[in-house]
């Protein structure tokens, strides 16, 4: 299951010199608040946003996500 990595969003951010309130503006959002909930993992991003997001930085949506595999789901090797 491919996971949004937030982590990589915000170094991302930073790297570029961008503050939350200039996010926010990039994605039409009246302030810095629904950004910064968005960025702290506490409200998830819309498809619509890491889009403009990945466009705004020139990188592929696949950046910013990681696969994860539930524990459940790892296949262990068989004992004969």
């Amino acid at each position: 299951m491919a996971k949004l990595n937030l982590d990589k969003l915000k170094k991302l951010r930073k790297k570029n010199k961008l503050s939350q309130s200039e996010m926010a503006e990039l994605l039409g959002m009246k302030s810095l608040y629904p950004y910064h909930r968005k960025e702290s993992g506490n409200q998830p991003f819309k498809a619509e946003e890491i889009i403009e997001i990945a466009n705004y930085f020139n990188v592929e949506i696949e950046y910013f996500f990681v696969n994860e595999v539930a524990k459940n789901a790892i296949n262990e090797k068989e004992v004969i």
